[in-house]
């Protein structure tokens, strides 16, 4: 289920100069996903198609268009996430997967009631998410 995320914090990954398009379920976000979990690495495409199953066929077309998409780094043929992008590329995998359970699962994002007395002075509203988002 996704969680209300802070208005300020949206508008904050908004201004952002990462250029995000990656889509769920690809071999993109697989193999960004895995070096965003091995961020102290950096894995030849080969090692890469090791660990997440992507065909080796796809590994290097993969991995170019994620450094052509400044996610990953690159440095003696070896790709992993830059440090100073790691948190937001975490932060933007994260909206990824909650999209794609949004869209997957429509009925169960749907709040029947409110459990806190005053929730819109912390958090904004799905309209506004959703305003947002488009």
């Amino acid at each position: 289920m996704m969680e209300p995320v802070p208005v300020d914090d949206l508008k904050k990954r908004e201004e952002t100069e990462i250029d995000f398009p990656i889509n769920p379920d690809t071999n993109e976000e697989v193999a960004l996903r895995f070096l965003a979990s091995e961020p102290k690495f950096g894995w030849p495409p080969s090692k890469i198609a090791e660990r997440t199953g992507i065909n080796e066929s796809s590994i290097t077309k993969t991995m170019q268009r994620l450094y052509e998409k400044d996610l990953v780094d690159r440095i003696s043929g070896r790709y992993f996430v830059n440090p100073d992008l790691e948190k937001e590329i975490n932060g933007l995998l994260g909206d990824l997967h909650n999209a794609a359970q949004s869209q997957a699962h429509p009925k169960e994002n749907i709040q029947t009631s409110v459990q806190s007395e005053d929730i819109s002075k912390s958090h904004a509203s799905e309209d506004e998410i959703d305003e947002l988002l488009d």
